[in-house]
């Protein structure tokens, strides 16, 4: 089991890692590109990140937390999920897309936290193959 929520802990962390990319990258490289802007931004993207962060929280802190018992784990990754989440779903359609990068990124943080937490924490749960346990 812990290999299955070391793994889900990567793709949560890579994930974070293209979320982050995605909200402070696509400003930058729209300013610098200003023709671009005129191609408006798909928002179902965002409808299926919530979907993709939320099955890996539920595949990853959920499983590890049942392991090593660390609650900073599952409030680390609470809290950036709820920050995603609200975000994207009210946030960015009631006060715009700079609100709404700033709550996100501040959610992927959390999120990418408590994905590596996770990782550290199942790993230091693991017992050593040649104790014979």
């Amino acid at each position: 089991m812990n290999k299955i929520v070391g793994a889900v802990d990567y793709f949560g962390m890579m994930a974070s890692t293209l979320c982050l990319l995605h909200c402070l990258g696509t400003p930058l490289f729209l300013s610098l590109f200003p023709l671009l802007g005129l191609v408006r931004q798909n928002e179902v993207l965002h409808w299926y990140m919530v979907v993709l962060v939320t099955l890996l929280v539920l595949l990853a802190l959920i499983p590890g937390f049942v392991t090593h018992r660390r609650w900073l784990v599952l409030m680390l990754g609470g809290f950036g999920l709820a920050c995603v989440s609200v975000a994207l779903l009210v946030i960015g359609p009631s006060y715009g897309e700079t609100a709404e990068t700033m709550l996100a990124v501040i959610g992927g943080a959390h999120l990418f936290a408590a994905h590596f937490k996770n990782r550290v924490f199942c790993r230091s749960c693991a017992v050593p193959s040649d104790q014979g346990i």
